[in-house]
């Protein structure tokens, strides 16, 4: 089975979507008869390393435009070659016309169409995504609940739709704590949706008693408005900024924090979930979308529209000893029904129906 992959996602120096398809075909490449093809492309994506990549260093204003311009005529030339299965790595729909083979399209979420004019402005992505998903031979959902947002929102029939779950690889390993003082950690982007701005209200008040920091991990620079809201919340000198960690320094965090808060109005999965449980992390998380699927009983869940709620989960969380040790032994046996190899073995078959 030889299946093309493109640059898509790998625009991304680090993020969900790059990481997912990262991992997918590192873990597929272990299986008997499977050849990935991915062109060589221009990225700095730090999950790509082991690639033939051109890397180029730095940010700049229009680089993902820079870059994705000059990988199409790797991207658009590969479609000419010898394969059996397309996999895109996200909704630009440049491959239509051009494709003779089956494609097969992931669905990470949908953002887009649940929060449309709310927390995301329009970028197309939404309206690519229905044409994908209209001339995809195969579609994966990456949980139960994008699946039906999926099948609602754009009209999809279901047995076209096959849910597969991501994984994790991320493990402690042992190092001394790189962060002294006591903290509660944040992982990931921060605007819309994200409810970032309710979850510092909620946090300031049991930091205040904790005696400790908020950490926060990747998300790019804060704004002036994020900023401001921080001194407002009363967290100017709490706040620890973390723009990019190692494996290493990101599972040192997880594993050392008084608890992960999670506290997203919508996700289509909910990766860090899986790291805070592989890390033995206690964790605070929001009761809505996917997140209730993927945690199971290894969070403790919270409104996440109510400040008063998200204040009490992490209270109970950082004072409750005998609850953190439940969290965190309820979190290593829920990471057991998550796999790379059995996401890539599913995968796999997916592709194979395609064909």
């Amino acid at each position: 089975m030889r299946v093309l992959y493109d640059y898509q996602a790998f625009l991304q120096r680090h993020g969900g979507v790059s990481r997912y398809f990262a991992e997918l075909i590192a873990a597929l490449q272990e299986l008997p008869g499977f050849e990935a093809r991915l062109p060589a492309f221009y990225s700095d994506n730090e999950y790509l390393r082991t690639r033939k990549t051109l890397l180029t260093r730095g940010h700049f204003k229009g680089k993902e435009r820079l870059m994705s311009w000059l990988n199409m005529p790797a991207a658009t030339g590969a479609l000419s070659g010898e394969f059996d299965v397309f996999h895109p790595t996200y909704y630009r729909p440049y491959f239509l016309g051009r494709l003779k083979r089956p494609f097969v399209l992931t669905v990470h979420d949908m953002i887009h169409e649940v929060f449309s004019g709310e927390h995301v402005r329009e970028d197309g992505t939404s309206g690519a995504k229905r044409l994908l998903c209209q001339r995809a031979s195969r579609i994966i959902a990456v949980s139960q609940n994008t699946k039906r947002d999926l099948c609602r929102l754009l009209d999809v029939r279901e047995e076209r739709v096959t849910v597969i779950h991501h994984a994790t690889r991320l493990q402690y390993d042992g190092a001394p704590r790189i962060q002294r003082e006591r903290y509660l950690l944040y992982v990931g982007a921060r605007s819309g949706y994200k409810n970032f701005p309710r979850f510092l209200l909620a946090a300031a008040p049991v930091l205040a008693r904790l005696g400790g920091s908020l950490v926060c991990v990747g998300g790019g620079p804060f704004t002036a408005e994020e900023a401001s809201m921080v001194r407002s919340a009363g967290l100017g000198t709490r706040l620890v900024h973390r723009e990019s960690s190692s494996a290493s320094a990101l599972a040192n965090l997880y594993h050392f924090a008084d608890a992960l808060c999670y506290p997203s109005l919508y996700e289509g999965f909910g990766l860090p979930l899986l790291e805070a449980f592989a890390c033995g992390c206690p964790v605070a998380a929001s009761d809505s979308s996917s997140i209730p699927e993927v945690a199971g009983s290894a969070a403790l869940l919270f409104d996440p529209r109510s400040v008063e709620s998200i204040t009490a989960a992490l209270e109970q969380v950082v004072a409750d000893q005998a609850l953190r040790t439940r969290l965190v032994a309820a979190g290593t046996a829920r990471l057991a029904g998550f796999s790379w190899a059995e996401a890539a073995r599913r995968t796999l078959a997916v592709y194979q129906e395609a064909v």
